[in-house]
């Protein structure tokens, strides 16, 4: 009997410590508010072997499980032939065990990718990601103003100390 309790009491202890703090995890969310809504624009991408090309770029951001998640989906398409040539889903959260904004990606390609996810000044943020074996890092900075304006830049770095640009967007939220 004494056995079952120490466990039962074990049990109850290692939930107490693993439950989350909702209302920690919303403050943390919340600078990315202005992120929700439905966007449109362009994005310039450079190509391995063909160049700048432009792209027709859709983002719908949408808070997920009662702001502890911000879901964003991209889509980019040719803009002559209509055809998809970029889709990409992503789900941002505050992971309570490093005290963070993390960031998951995944593309229709099939890669996936953990990045990390930095508020770095009133609707100013930064994400990033190491390369596969580590060959380099990616990050993107994101700035939205007059709440309806995203201007987004992907920069590329074998070393972290040299940045190369390789994709600008410039979107506009759609009116509500």
């Amino acid at each position: 009997m004494k056995t079952i309790l120490t466990f039962a009491l074990s049990c109850l202890v290692a939930q107490a410590i693993a439950q989350p703090n909702v209302a920690e995890h919303r403050k943390q969310m919340a600078p990315l508010q202005n992120f929700v809504g439905k966007w449109h624009g362009v994005a310039k991408v450079q190509q391995p072997g063909e160049g700048m090309i432009t792209i027709n770029q859709e983002e719908n951001v949408n808070w997920e499980l009662d702001s502890l998640l911000l879901r964003i989906e991209g889509i980019g398409k040719d803009p002559a032939s209509k055809k998809i040539s970029f889709h990409a889903f992503a789900i941002i959260s505050f992971n309570s065990a490093t005290q963070q904004l993390t960031m998951r990606s995944y593309t229709h390609e099939g890669r996936q990718v953990d990045a990390y996810f930095k508020v770095l000044g009133s609707d100013k943020f930064e994400w990033g990601f190491d390369t596969p074996g580590k060959q380099g890092m990616v990050r993107y900075t994101i700035t939205i103003s007059d709440g309806n304006k995203w201007l987004e830049k992907g920069e590329y770095s074998p070393n972290g100390t040299q940045w190369m640009p390789f994709i600008t967007m410039e979107l506009v939220k759609e009116v509500e």
